[in-house]
C-alpha cells in the first residue's frame, strides 16, 4: 500500500523528534485542545467497548479489549510531527498543510517503530499493539477511501473502527479553534448517514442506540 507522499523530506520528520526519549516529552509537543481531545476519545472508547459487550457484539475473550480505551487515547499522537501553527490554524488550511495532517497516521507508524526497537519508552507491552492499530488506521474508512493506506471493511483492526466513530463524534460535539462545536443530534446524523461507507455500519447502529 501507498503512503501519501511527505509535503517535506522524512529526514526533517525524523529529526523532528530526535532528541525525543519518551512518549511523555512528545505529548508535550501537542496543543491542550489536542490532549483533551484524545482524552476524550479515549473515554468514548472505553465506554463504548462496554457497550459493545452488553450488545454481544465483541467476544469477551476478545485479547485486550478492556485496555481499548487506553490504547485509544493514543490515536492521534502522530500530530506531534505537525507543526502547531497548523494544528492551531483558526482559517482554512491549505493543501499542503491538508497533507501535512493527513499524514499523521504515518507519523505514528514511525513512531510505534521507535518504541518498538527501544528508542522512546512509554507505552507499555500490554497497550503497544492496540495503541498502533488505533493510531495508524483510525482514518480508514469502511469502504476502502480512508487514508494513508486505503484498506477496508474487516482488515481495518476493530479498535480502529471503534475509535473512529469515537473520534468524529468528539470532533463534531467539541469546539474547535475553527468552528464551535455542533449538537449531539447532527452528530448523530452524520455518523448515521456516513454508516456503511465511513464507518461499521454494524458499530454506529449500537453506537446512536442510546442517542435516538
Amino acid at each position: 500500500m501507498d503512503y501519501i507522499m511527505f509535503p517535506w523530506g522524512e529526514r526533517e520528520m525524523v529529526n523532528a523528534l530526535e532528541p525525543m526519549s519518551s512518549v511523555t516529552e512528545i505529548l508535550k509537543l501537542l496543543p491542550a485542545e489536542e490532549m483533551q481531545h484524545m482524552k476524550r476519545v479515549g473515554i468514548l472508547v472505553d465506554r463504548f467497548t462496554e457497550k459493545l459487550l452488553l450488545c454481544d457484539l465483541l467476544n469477551e475473550c476478545f485479547e485486550g479489549y478492556e485496555f481499548f480505551g487506553k490504547a485509544a487515547f493514543y490515536h492521534d499522537i502522530g500530530k506531534a510531527w505537525i507543526p502547531n501553527r497548523i494544528l492551531t490554524k483558526p482559517d482554512r488550511l491549505t493543501e499542503p498543510e491538508r497533507l501535512i495532517i493527513c499524514n499523521h497516521p504515518v507519523f505514528a507508524h514511525k513512531l510505534f517503530g521507535q518504541i518498538r526497537q527501544g528508542l522512546i519508552s512509554g507505552i507499555p507491552e500490554h497497550l503497544y499493539q492496540l495503541a498502533m492499530d488505533s493510531a495508524m488506521y483510525h482514518h480508514e474508512w469502511w469502504n476502502g477511501n480512508g487514508y494513508p493506506y486505503g484498506i477496508r471493511h474487516y482488515e481495518i483492526p476493530l479498535i480502529a473502527r471503534i475509535t473512529s466513530i469515537c473520534d468524529a463524534f468528539d470532533a463534531m460535539t467539541s469546539t474547535r479553534i475553527y468552528r464551535k462545536s455542533h449538537s449531539c443530534e447532527h452528530a448523530c446524523q452524520e455518523l448515521k448517514k456516513c454508516a456503511g461507507t465511513q464507518f461499521d455500519p454494524e458499530l454506529v447502529k449500537v453506537f446512536l442506540s442510546d442517542k435516538t
